[in-house]
């Protein structure tokens, strides 16, 4: 089952990198677009906690669950 969350504080395409670097920790398949700013796991289940731990090491990012 796919999670996805809101990613909030990316801007331009090397936020997309930087996000996407840091969460390939969690999961070497995610998925990280801009428009819209989210991240989307295949088949790991994580938490936005632990999203939002990888994310706080490089940056002004947050996640949310997404709508």
């Amino acid at each position: 089952m796919a999670r996805e969350f809101e990613i909030s504080g990316m801007h331009c395409g090397g936020c997309v990198n930087r996000v996407a670097k840091a969460l390939r920790a969690l999961d070497a398949e995610v998925a990280v677009t801009l428009e819209p700013p989210r991240a989307q796991f295949a088949d790991v289940q994580v938490s936005v906690d632990e999203v939002n731990a990888a994310l706080a090491k490089i940056g002004d990012y947050r996640a949310s669950e997404a709508a």
